[in-house]
């Protein structure tokens, strides 16, 4: 018999990678009809320049989202050692009960937006051992308190937790994202999410440790030291895919889009961008775009990102072009 030649084992392996890609795409199963959600970040409206409590009302008056992701920041919530304060975040989960709103509230020290870890002062004079042992103490007491609302129907634990970013902000140490895991779990049976990045995450080691459901980023205009700003060259089916292979090799069945990109990746920030840029980076155009693309790809629920700068945009800037296109799409989701 003669040897294979090198062609045809690459058109074999070729062979084989376009019917396994193939496969898991046909795996993951759409959603005819997503549903559209707010992350809304305390702590950004406040860098903005609002009340956060204001800015709050207002959304949940005026845009009228059906579906909520909202974050328990440790720095907010235990501010001294010991002592929590859970104030903020229940008058938050007290006005979303009010108007039938479902909320994923996320727990844990990796929590969404900027630096990406999140913890009070007295952390950093802790030792390594002592560190995990506070953390996983706020996050009991957080469980142990925040289930009574009605309003948290998800936990998220962590945010993208194996996924590296953001200043001081390593990698979650897998055994211990896991016992975090175990012990929300223990205290509720609400389901938990887990993260990771869309386009850059590897999502199955993720989704290993033992999430409910996986929920996955979408940015399509990023920011890179080295290149500038660029397009993700993913089409919708990157995403099915991962979805599908996710499916295949793990329990996970359900997927959520947890931040769709809605505000511009800002290089620095808002007040060091001038304006024209920023509309170049996201308009409702692009918006636009971007649900689409959301929509192509099918995931449950999309949790839109940057609802604080279409507020600073409208009451800053008396621009609500983005505020109105957000509402006009949440009034048109199921919910």
């Amino acid at each position: 018999m003669k040897k294979l030649g090198y062609k045809t084992i690459i058109l074999t392996v070729l062979a084989l990678l376009v019917l396994s890609l193939s496969y898991f795409y046909t795996v993951f199963h759409p959603a005819e009809k997503p549903d559209w959600g707010l992350s809304f970040s305390t702590e950004s409206i406040q860098y903005l320049g609002f009340d956060w409590k204001t800015a709050y009302l207002d959304i949940l008056n005026d845009l009228k989202p059906k579906k909520l992701r909202l974050m328990a920041y440790w720095e907010l919530i235990e501010p001294n050692r010991g002592q929590f304060d859970f104030q903020t975040v229940d008058e938050m989960l007290a006005e979303a009960g009010k108007r039938d709103i479902r909320v994923i509230l996320v727990v844990g020290r990796k929590q969404p937006r900027w630096p990406e870890c999140h913890q009070p002062s007295w952390y950093k004079d802790l030792s390594a051992a002592d560190r995990d042992k506070e953390q996983l103490i706020m996050i009991e007491q957080a469980v142990k308190h925040f289930k009574n609302f009605e309003a948290v129907k998800m936990w998220q634990v962590e945010n993208e937790p194996l996924f590296g970013f953001g200043p001081d902000c390593p990698k979650i140490n897998k055994e211990f994202f896991g016992k975090e895991i175990g012990l929300v779990k223990s205290l509720d049976n609400r389901p938990v999410v887990v993260t990771d990045s869309g386009e850059l995450g590897r999502w199955l080691p993720t989704a290993k440790v033992g999430g409910d459901v996986f929920g996955s980023t979408m940015y399509r205009v990023v920011h890179n030291p080295k290149f500038g700003y660029f397009k993700y060259p993913l089409p919708p089916a990157f995403f099915k895919i991962k979805a599908g292979f996710l499916s295949t090799f793990t329990g996970i069945k359900e997927f959520i889009n947890v931040e769709l990109q809605a505000e511009p990746w800002f290089e620095t920030d808002v007040y060091s961008t001038d304006l024209k840029t920023q509309f170049t980076l996201m308009n409702p155009k692009i918006f636009k775009e971007n649900i689409a693309y959301a929509q192509s790809v099918g995931f449950k629920e999309n949790y839109l990102w940057g609802v604080e700068w279409w507020y600073w945009l409208a009451k800053s800037q008396n621009d609500w072009g983005m505020w109105q296109e957000a509402k006009n799409l949440l009034n048109s989701s199921g919910g």
